[in-house]
């Protein structure tokens, strides 16, 4: 019997920390450009990883006024990383991280603009269906706090 108890007990840590996992314990839940539709739970910090290349000229923002506060608020400022493989500051592929704390029960939508080279979109005549290419497009994203 003791051997069992043993076993189960070595079993239930790992799924405890896989489950776990999932509830943000270990950070924030993550996005990334193509996951348009987000399931979050009241309380949980969460982030939008976007892909993104300096040398290119290619730049994301949260399009005004942003989501609703009462459902998803905005956490601190975004966080770049563009360490590409170039090893050069500013040069290479990188990410830049959005990170929201889901408030409250609702569904926000979060639309973030997409730059290229300068150049952003204008109206909403560029909303993107696919991954982030070379034309600047808006995004929007679908939050539903639960």
């Amino acid at each position: 019997m003791k051997s069992s108890h043993r076993l189960s007990t070595a079993l239930a840590l790992p799924l405890t920390a896989v489950m776990l996992s999932g509830c943000g314990l270990f950070g924030p839940e993550t996005f990334e450009a193509d996951e348009r539709s987000i399931e979050v739970d009241a309380g949980d910090t969460f982030e939008l990883v976007l892909p993104a290349n300096p040398s290119m000229g290619q730049d994301w923002s949260i399009v005004r006024p942003g989501p609703d506060h009462a459902t998803v608020r905005q956490e601190g400022d975004r966080d770049e990383d563009f360490a590409g493989d170039s090893g050069m500051d500013g040069g290479g592929d990188g990410t830049q991280t959005f990170t929201f704390q889901a408030v409250a029960a609702g569904t926000t939508k979060i639309k973030m603009s997409y730059c290229v080279l300068g150049e952003c979109p204008d109206g909403d005549d560029r909303t993107a269906t696919g991954d982030p290419g070379n034309d600047p497009a808006y995004f929007i994203y679908t939050v539903t706090v639960r």
